[in-house]
């Protein structure tokens, strides 16, 4: 694939950073769009809702990443309208301003939330979506956003549905992820809080899993033009809440203090996908176990707090 020039949102996150270098890497011109600086790369400090500022950054751009979003699904319960105009508004946004300079290629950050109560796992991509929090609506109506621009304007769009992302440089504040949360807590010798009796199964992928399929990705649209894809990234293998806090206890080799609390609701018991339309389009699969991941997230931590 010749270089492009690649616009990435949200480039300054926990995923934007680890795609940054990658696609530079991979021989492509990095432009970041970000409310926070990345140091490594050249970013613009703006707010995708701001059309006309996305329309002059778009020009002479060849494809956009698109991560910026809000990603608390509890926070999206009590402010729903906040998720709706930064998610869904802000996408218009990108969308429009790709529309007035001819951008054609879009990829962005789905999630499993779209599925919300799953009625079978593994989850296949065209199972329900009945999304129960106002992230999981936002996300679909990305999805519905990009797919609609792509039959009407001749764009190629790609969905990709990652499930429990983790791995180094993982830093939200407040922190509200399982994997950075437990191994501070067990760090500093806190109370692990898990919700329920700690037999929630999820599926972990790490970040480089993740930044693989977006490289495979970006090939698939100019490999397969005007068509709208979308697919779950997964492991496919599930890992209850207690088998994770046992992982990175034998990984930092000290004891969890585990406090139980009670169940949240509409927190799904088993929320695990397949992961076959990846392998079979993408030519991908996630090649990284939890235990060489943990090992990983867990030196990060320790170091940064050194």
């Amino acid at each position: 694939m010749e270089p492009k020039k690649i616009l990435i949102t949200g480039g300054a996150g926990f995923l934007g950073r680890h795609l940054s270098r990658t696609m530079a890497q991979e021989g492509h011109q990095i432009k970041i769009i970000d409310l926070k600086n990345n140091p490594e790369f050249e970013t613009v400090i703006a707010d995708i809702q701001d059309t006309q500022a996305m329309k002059k950054e778009l020009a002479g751009i060849d494809v956009v990443f698109h991560l910026a979003s809000l990603i608390e699904a509890g926070e999206s319960v009590k402010f729903p309208q906040k998720f709706v105009d930064v998610n869904v508004s802000g996408t218009v946004s990108v969308l429009e301003a790709m529309r007035a300079n001819n951008v054609k290629t879009f990829l962005f950050s789905s999630s499993a939330a779209i599925y919300g109560e799953p009625q079978r796992t593994p989850i296949f991509e065209d199972d329900r979506t009945i999304p129960i929090n106002p992230y999981g609506m936002t996300k679909l109506a990305m999805e519905a956003l990009v797919s609609s621009y792509v039959a009407s304007h001749g764009m190629t769009g790609v969905a990709l549905r990652y499930f429990n992302l983790y791995g180094p440089e993982e830093n939200h504040e407040p922190e509200t992820h399982a994997i950075p949360r437990f191994i501070k807590q067990i760090h500093e010798d806190q109370e692990v809080t898990v919700w329920g009796q700690g037999q929630h199964q999820r599926d972990f992928i790490h970040v480089r899993d993740v930044v693989s399929a977006h490289v495979s990705a970006l090939q698939l649209c100019f490999d397969q033009p005007h068509m709208y894809h979308y697919m779950n990234l997964s492991t496919q293998q599930p890992c209850s809440v207690l088998e994770l806090i046992h992982l990175i206890e034998k990984v930092m080799d000290k004891k969890a203090q585990i406090t139980h609390h009670p169940d949240r609701p509409g927190d799904p018991l088993v929320l695990v996908a397949d992961a076959s339309k990846a392998r079979n389009v993408l030519h991908w699969e996630s090649k990284v176990s939890l235990e060489e991941g943990l090992r990983e997230t867990v030196k990060y931590f320790i170091d940064t707090w050194k």
